[in-house]
């Protein structure tokens, strides 16, 4: 991590933040503060303005953010970015490699719920990385508002990509062939590529439902298209792609996810270690009221 010596106080940069050239998130004494470019200040503005942000906290699924006023800018940072917000902490910082099945699946119906969200009115997001989600307690909260921006006609949903490898893919692969992602992501994180689970498919998991579309077929055709040098967003203008073909693509998804499950085998030694195990009650009841409440306020 680099450090930035603003007004007397340091600031952390995250370097995980660094591949959006129009967000650099860092930390201070005061919290978690989003510096911001022109065109990214400009889309947190078209996301606040359009009632989009407020009914997005209003359900508790997206993290608390306000700008920072000319004034309580940094005097450093004033020159470098055209904006600063400032985002409420998050207690635990959790990584997708860590989650459990049911917590990637929250994860991913939140991701496509914001996206919808977003398409209405005319918004979309930028990327569909699980990072960019957080766990308060047991719901998932979407802490990266630098993503939304505005909808350019006649181009896809570029996150489409990233959202199969990281979230669709590895559900697919539990639910499947009850194989743990978390070793994968942990691994990749870009996390699976089509055509590696395409390969670790059954023949009779091909007729599952959504892995035609979005398994076999998504394979062929970056197996296909892999060597050649094509314009894809100049082409889908061509062509006159809208933003129903999207919002129909997210739907669908959403319905997919929505279906898959998956149940922890009842003879695993983990699944009963609650009432099998060889804690007092005393011991249990140190655990419950002392401890654990402890680490989660770390």
């Amino acid at each position: 991590m680099s450090e930035t010596r603003t007004s007397g106080v340091a600031a952390t940069v995250e370097a995980g933040s660094f591949r959006d050239p129009d967000s650099r998130v860092f930390y201070t004494d005061d919290g978690v503060c989003r510096a911001l470019s022109e065109d990214g200040l400009a889309d947190w503005r078209r996301l606040a303005q359009s009632g989009l942000y407020a009914e997005l906290l209003a359900g508790d699924r997206i993290v608390e953010t306000e700008e920072m006023p000319a004034g309580e800018v940094p005097a450093e940072l004033a020159g470098q970015w055209a904006g600063v917000l400032r985002h409420a902490s998050i207690p635990f910082v959790s990584y997708p490699y860590e989650w459990t099945f049911g917590m990637l699946k929250d994860a991913a119906l939140l991701q496509l719920a914001l996206l919808q969200a977003a398409l209405e009115r005319d918004l979309i997001l930028k990327d569909s990385s699980p990072y960019n989600v957080q766990f308060r307690g047991a719901r998932p909260t979407f802490i990266d508002v630098g993503s939304f921006e505005a909808l350019r006609q006649g181009e896809p949903w570029i996150g489409y990509r990233q959202f199969c490898m990281l979230y669709l893919y590895p559900l697919m692969l539990r639910a499947f062939r009850d194989v743990p992602f978390q070793p994968w992501l942990r691994g990749s994180l870009d996390g699976i590529t089509p055509i590696e689970l395409r390969n670790l498919l059954r023949a009779r998991d091909r007729l599952r439902r959504g892995v035609l579309t979005h398994v076999v077929l998504h394979a062929r055709l970056e197996a296909k298209h892999a060597d050649r040098s094509r314009d894809v967003k100049r082409e889908l203008k061509q062509v006159g792609f809208r933003k129903e073909l999207i919002q129909a693509n997210v739907n669908k998804l959403h319905k997919l996810v929505s279906r898959l499950s998956w149940e922890p085998d009842a003879k695993a030694v983990w699944v009963t270690y609650g009432e099998d195990n060889s804690y007092t009650d005393d011991e249990s009841r140190l655990v419950t009221e002392v401890c654990w409440p402890v680490l989660t306020l770390r």
